[in-house]
């Protein structure tokens, strides 16, 4: 029961940390709050999801404090990259010419690369014309690309970089990347720092 009940009070506080970001959202967008209306979400807004909620030292996306994003390429050039998830296993120096190591955890395999980015959340101040954002490619509903549902689909399935395009869906629960794509608002992770 006790189990029951501590789930039952993380889902809500799920719940709430969602509405409250939309509310932020709302602001943002419109100078005020509360704007939309208060209807069970259309099939093309997926809810998040509220089960396999993600253990003490992970965020809302399974991602963890050491976890960084990675690729052989830089964004610069591209419409959209995909980024890997991985563990730095060597820091970069001068000696290793500005690349770290990496142990990627989809595949056990190691990479050396320039090109790392630690991450954190999406908030509502980060919804920017132009801001670099990461999104979860293994899960879409009604063609807007939607956060993972568990811990082995956020460490197993892709993720992509891109830059936000287009905010005006922003009331709709989504936003439009370069390349076209819609991305789900409680799908976004911004990089910090890296390279």
């Amino acid at each position: 029961m006790k189990k029951f009940l501590t789930v039952a009070l993380l889902l809500a506080a799920c719940g709430t940390a969602q509405a409250g970001f939309m509310d932020a959202v709302d602001k943002l967008v419109t100078g005020s709050e509360q704007v939309r209306e208060q209807l069970p979400p259309s099939p093309d807004q997926s809810p998040p999801p509220r089960h396999a909620a993600p253990a003490a030292n992970e965020d809302q996306h399974y991602i963890q404090a050491d976890d960084y994003f990675i690729s052989e390429r830089p964004l610069e050039g591209n419409e959209w990259i995909y980024v890997q998830l991985a563990k730095m296993t060597t820091r970069l120096t001068a000696a290793t010419k500005g690349e770290a190591e990496f142990f990627k955890v989809t595949d056990g395999n190691k990479l050396w690369t320039a090109h790392f980015w630690r991450t954190h959340v999406a908030r509502a101040e980060d919804m920017r014309l132009g801001t670099v954002v990461i999104m979860f490619e293994g899960r879409q509903v009604a063609d807007v690309y939607q956060q993972p549902e568990n811990k082995e689909a956020a460490r197993r399935d892709a993720w992509f970089m891109a830059r936000v395009t287009d905010i005006s869906d922003l009331y709709k629960g989504y936003i439009t990347v370069s390349g076209g794509y819609k991305a789900g608002v409680h799908n976004l992770r911004i990089p910090i720092g890296g390279r």
